[in-house]
């Protein structure tokens, strides 16, 4: 009867066992990102040409919300400790910008901003590099986290705005060509969540990311015999902070 009596309590520990964020555990994740950049900023424009180095006082710019949708690939190397590797299809950024532009300085010929909205659209592609620490026991129903990670973020597909590229069309002159980059970088980002048991393997999870995050924007006009002609650069501070809700499965 002893033997019965506690054939139960041995299954629910079994249970448990299954529904453990253990070592050894891999989980995938999927879900929707929020992505804020209300503390975005850029510096005023500075333009280098034969005429000289001008700086367009007052010209500012910032980059507008958006969303996108994330993946996230978790493996447990302790009951604790786990490694994260979050990507997503690269979100569609939007720089919008103020000011009047003055590249051959107060003399010269001059372009509004305001009303070039936005001012310029890329693809960012911002992968992310997680260490986590999980808190309370691998069995634990709910277990609050933190990570610290390293990220790599590049552009793609940058565009301008039509009227803007037009005008330095025109700079270019007859064959010319217009270019536009932005710089490279990598970044460290903080996150900190909750990871919540639905099941035997499924799992929801809801997160904060902040990444302090800056790259360098060039606007060349090029003329058709490859001479440069005239060069734009400003400094574009992102530093996002990013939310995410998400459900992910055990394998």
């Amino acid at each position: 009867m002893k033997k019965v009596r506690y054939l139960p309590l041995v299954a629910g520990v079994m249970c448990n066992g299954a529904l453990a964020q253990n070592a050894g555990s891999f989980i995938a994740t999927g879900g929707g990102t929020w992505i804020d950049y209300g503390m975005s900023s850029a510096t005023p424009l500075q333009s280098t040409s034969a005429a000289g180095r001008f700086t367009s006082s007052g010209t500012s710019g910032q980059i507008h919300n958006t969303w996108t949708v994330e993946t996230a690939f978790t493996y447990f190397i302790t009951d604790n400790i786990a490694i994260d590797l979050a990507t997503g299809v690269p979100p569609k950024l939007k720089l919008y910008a103020q000011g009047t532009v003055t590249p051959f300085g107060a003399g010269g010929p001059s372009l509004g901003l305001g009303n070039l909205q936005p001012l310029a659209t890329t693809r960012a592609w911002p992968p992310i590099l997680f260490f986590k620490y999980y808190f309370g026991a691998a069995q634990a129903k709910m277990r609050p986290f933190i990570g610290v990670g390293v990220n790599y973020t590049w552009y793609t597909a940058v565009q301008l705005n039509p009227k803007f590229n037009g005008a330095l069309h025109t700079v270019a002159g007859p064959g010319g060509d217009v270019k536009a980059s932005l710089s490279p970088s990598w970044n460290p980002a903080f996150n900190a969540g909750v990871s919540y048991n639905l099941s035997k393997n499924w799992y929801a999870t809801a997160s904060v990311t902040y990444m302090p995050l800056e790259t360098n924007a060039t606007i060349t006009a090029v003329a058709a015999n490859g001479q440069t002609v005239l060069t734009n650069r400003t400094r574009i501070t992102a530093n996002p902070w990013i939310g995410f809700v998400g459900i992910g499965y055990r394998f």
